[in-house]
């Protein structure tokens, strides 16, 4: 809780010394993600910050008041670029019938998210699998849908990205996203600089605009561009807040306080960008136009 006030270094002395009184050679937590990040603690903690199924920011109400425009049905074939535990797929073939498929790029997260489908008796239905976002390929005009959420941010090669989701969406085809990005394009304040170096999400930021390009110069109908900063903020400080108090910490293991103290510092850092405005959350949603047409918009 000191650390989500802001005492960091206080908030890590005080967590080791409560927990591992007998261990005082114990190194002290990081913030760098290490190769170890998504250890069995850290995937319990997560669900219990965020619900069941999920890695980051989402929850059931969450993700169908998202996935509102795209009018889900039985009859779609939807892919999730970026799953995480699954979630947000499991949900939209609950729901909906969808058939989903999760694409997640961190293979343990991916292996993770597996098992809840299989579990939640959705292995068919919502498979989650491990892929490369900067080389991953798929058949044209397979998907009536691509969905992600806060996850593009972490890719290198967004044009290639795009002309490859432009190519396997149907006619009439559907993209809904959700990402973080700059204030304006080139707009890095030092605060940012200093997190997209320690963040262990890698990001490779672009700015609403440079979004906005990519969807027109693949002739995308954008229906929806928005700005949903405040909204983001809101959810992701009171997730931790409940959590924080709601958790008995006398109860947690040296592992779950580390992976807390962890996860907490990561939230901490982006909701601090996100309140001084060097950061922000954006959402789009457009619609493919059928190629028999294209040449009439020339």
């Amino acid at each position: 809780m000191a650390w989500w006030e802001g005492h960091d270094l206080v908030a890590r002395e005080a967590a080791s010394e409560q927990v591992v009184e007998a261990e005082p050679e114990k190194p002290k937590l990081r913030y760098e993600a290490s190769d170890e990040r998504w250890t069995v603690s850290r995937v319990e903690l997560v669900q219990q910050v965020w619900g069941e199924g999920f890695a980051g920011p989402g929850g059931e109400e969450g993700i169908l008041d998202l996935v509102k425009p795209l009018g889900l049905t039985a009859a779609m074939n939807v892919l999730e670029v970026g799953a995480g535990l699954g979630g947000a797929s499991r949900i939209m073939a609950d729901r909906f019938g969808a058939w989903v498929t999760g694409l997640e790029s961190d293979g343990k997260l991916a292996g993770a998210g597996m098992a809840l489908s299989t579990k939640a008796g959705f292995a068919k239905k919502a498979p989650i699998q491990t892929f490369d976002p900067e080389h991953f390929e798929a058949p044209p005009k397979t998907y009536d849908c691509l969905v992600s959420k806060e996850f593009l941010f972490t890719v290198q090669d967004k044009e290639r990205l795009f002309r490859l989701f432009n190519t396997i969406l149907k006619d009439h085809g559907q993209i809904l996203f959700t990402d973080y990005v700059l204030p304006a394009p080139d707009q890095r304040s030092a605060a940012l600089e200093s997190w997209a170096k320690r963040d262990p999400d890698k990001p490779q930021l672009w700015a609403m605009q440079n979004y906005i390009d990519v969807l027109t110069e693949h002739k995308l109908d954008i229906r929806i561009q928005e700005d949903i900063t405040g909204d983001s903020r809101k959810v992701i400080t009171q997730a931790w807040a409940e959590y924080m108090a709601s958790v008995d910490q006398s109860k947690l293991d040296n592992a779950m306080v580390s992976a807390m103290v962890d996860e907490a510092e990561v939230w901490a850092r982006r909701v601090k960008l996100l309140e001084a405005g060097d950061l922000k959350v954006c959402r789009f949603h457009a619609l493919k136009k059928p190629s028999d047409k294209l040449l009439s918009d020339w």
